[in-house]
C-alpha cells in the first residue's frame, strides 16, 4: 500500500479531515458572489434598473461561456486526486500540462471570434435594446480575461485535486477582494459605469492568474514539471484521449446546465426590465448558496477521488456518506439564513422598490433552494471524483429535459415566482437521478 492510499485509509479525524478541504473552499467560493453584490450594490444605486439588468445580463453571458469549460477543472480535479491516490506523480505532471496548454487553446479562441460570440449571445437571450447595448461594453472587456480564466480553472482543478484548499483560499481572496476593490474604485470613484464593472474583474483576473502560475510551479517543484514538459508522453495525442473523453463528457453537462441558467435571464428579460432586474438579484443569491454548498462537494472531490483511484468501494461510501453529513446540515444553514435575512439584504442592495418587492415574492423558493439543490451539488462532487462525466452527462440532461417541459407553463402561470419555481424542480430532478444512477458508479470497485 502507498503511503498515498495510507493517507485515503485513515479515518483517525475524519470531519477534520472534510473541513480541512471544504471549509476553505467554502470561504473562497463564497468570496465570488460576495463580489456580484458588491457590483450590484455600486450599480444598483445609479439611476433606473438599465445598468443592473445591464451587469446581469454581462454576467451571465460569461458564466455561461467561460462555465462552459469548468472542465478543465472538474476534469483535472478528478485526474489529479485519482493520480495522488494512486501515488502516480508522472501522470499527475502530465494531466497538470494537459490541463494548462488545452486552456490556453481555448482561450485564445474565444479572443478570436469574440464578436461572434457576443452576437450569438445577445441574439440567444434578446435583451431590451438599451440593456443589450451598455452589456456589449461590458462584454469587449472583460473578454480579454478569457484565457486567464480558463488557466485559473484549471490550477484550481489542479490544487483541489491535491486537496490544497488553503492555497486556492488565498488565490481566491486575492482575485475577489481585488475585484471588487476595483471595481468600487472604478465604478463609484471614478464614475465610470458598467465599464468600471469589467475593468476591474479583467485586472483582478489577470493578477490571480499570475499568482495561481506561481503557486502550481512552487507546489510541484519546477525541476518536475520541466521535465514534464518535455517528455514526448505528455503531448503523445493518445494520451490526451481520456482528458478530452472525460472533458467532453462534463462540457455537454455543462453547457446543459449554463442553458437553464440562461433562460432564467431570458425570461425574465420577456417579463420585463424590473423583472430581469429582480431576476439577477435572485441569481447572486443562488450562487452564494451554491459555491458555498460546493465546498462539500470539493471535498468529496478530493477524498472520493482519491479513494476511487486506489479502487476500494468501502473507503469510496465512507467518505461519501461523511461529506454529504456535513452538506446537508450547510443545506438548512444556508436556507434559514435566507428565511431570516434575506428581504434585509435585499433592502441593501437596491433601493428601487419595485425590485425589492419582486425579489420578497421568490424569497421562499430561495429558503427551500439549498435544501433541495444540496443533493445536485454534493453528487456533483463524488461524480467529478470517479471522473464519471458520462453519467454526469446523462443525469443532467434528464433534468434539463424536464425543465424544458415546465419552464414556460409556469412562467407564464406565475410569471417570476414561475421561473424560479421552475429552477427548484430542475435542482431536485438533477439530484434525484444521480441517486439513482450511484450504484453504477461504485461497480467497478473492489470490496
Amino acid at each position: 500500500m502507498t503511503a498515498e492510499s495510507q493517507a485515503v485509509d485513515d479515518f483517525s479525524a475524519p470531519h477534520r479531515r472534510i473541513w480541512a478541504i471544504a471549509g476553505p473552499a467554502i470561504l473562497a467560493n463564497s468570496s465570488a458572489p460576495l463580489v456580484g453584490l458588491v457590483d450590484t450594490w455600486a450599480v444598483g444605486h445609479l439611476p433606473g434598473a438599465v445598468h443592473l439588468a445591464a451587469v446581469g445580463l454581462g454576467s451571465i453571458i460569461f458564466t455561461y461561456i467561460l462555465w462552459a469549460f469548468g472542465f478543465l477543472r472538474m476534469g483535472t480535479t478528478g485526474m489529479v486526486a485519482q493520480a495522488r491516490g494512486s501515488g502516480d506523480n508522472d501522470v499527475l505532471i502530465a494531466t497538470v500540462w494537459r490541463s494548462a496548454a488545452l486552456a490556453l487553446l481555448l482561450g485564445g479562441i474565444m479572443l478570436v471570434f469574440q464578436e461572434a460570440i457576443l452576437a450569438l449571445s445577445l441574439q440567444a437571450l434578446a435583451p431590451p435594446e438599451n440593456v443589450a447595448s451598455v452589456a456589449s461594453e461590458y462584454f469587449r472587456i472583460r473578454i480579454w480575461a478569457a484565457p486567464a480564466t480558463l488557466l485559473f480553472y484549471a490550477i484550481t482543478g489542479i490544487l483541489f485535486g491535491l486537496a490544497l484548499t488553503r492555497v486556492i483560499l488565498w488565490l481566491q481572496l486575492l482575485l475577489n477582494i481585488t475585484n471588487a476593490i476595483l471595481n468600487l474604485i472604478f465604478v463609484i470613484g471614478l464614475d465610470m459605469g458598467v465599464p468600471g464593472v469589467a475593468l476591474g474583474t479583467l485586472i483582478a483576473q489577470l493578477l490571480a492568474t499570475a499568482a495561481g502560475v506561481v503557486v502550481v510551479w512552487r507546489t510541484l517543484g519546477g525541476a518536475a514539471l520541466m521535465a514534464g514538459l518535455v517528455h514526448k508522453i505528455t503531448w503523445h495525442l493518445g494520451e490526451f484521449r481520456r482528458l478530452v473523453a472525460v472533458n467532453g463528457f462534463i462540457f455537454v453537462r455543462t453547457i446543459f446546465l449554463m442553458t437553464a441558467l440562461a433562460l432564467i435571464v431570458k425570461k425574465s428579460g420577456a417579463l420585463g426590465e424590473a423583472e430581469m432586474a429582480a431576476s439577477h438579484v435572485v441569481n447572486q443569491y443562488m450562487l452564494l448558496m451554491a459555491l458555498g454548498l460546493d465546498g462539500f462537494a470539493h471535498a468529496a472531490e478530493a477524498l472520493v477521488g482519491a479513494a476511487y483511484g486506489d479502487g476500494r468501494k468501502a473507503v469510496f461510501r465512507r467518505w461519501v456518506t461523511l461529506t454529504t453529513f456535513w452538506a446537508i446540515i450547510a443545506s438548512a444553514a444556508y436556507a434559514l439564513f435566507f428565511w431570516l435575512a434575506g428581504n434585509g439584504i435585499t433592502a441593501l442592495l437596491t433601493d428601487i422598490e419595485t425590485i425589492r418587492v419582486m425579489v420578497a415574492g421568490v424569497m421562499p423558493l430561495v429558503v427551500a433552494l439549498p435544501v433541495i439543490a444540496v443533493w445536485s451539488y454534493q453528487f456533483d462532487g463524488v461524480y467529478i471524483g470517479a471522473t464519471a462525466g458520462a453519467a454526469m452527462m446523462g443525469t443532467m440532461g434528464i433534468a434539463f429535459a424536464v425543465y424544458l417541459l415546465i419552464l414556460d407553463p409556469m412562467t407564464n402561470e406565475w410569471g417570476l415566482p414561475g421561473l424560479w419555481g421552475a429552477v427548484l424542480i430542475f435542482m431536485g430532478v438533477r439530484g434525484l437521478a444521480q441517486a439513482l444512477w450511484m450504484p453504477r458508479i461504485e461497480a467497478g470497485l473492489k470490496e
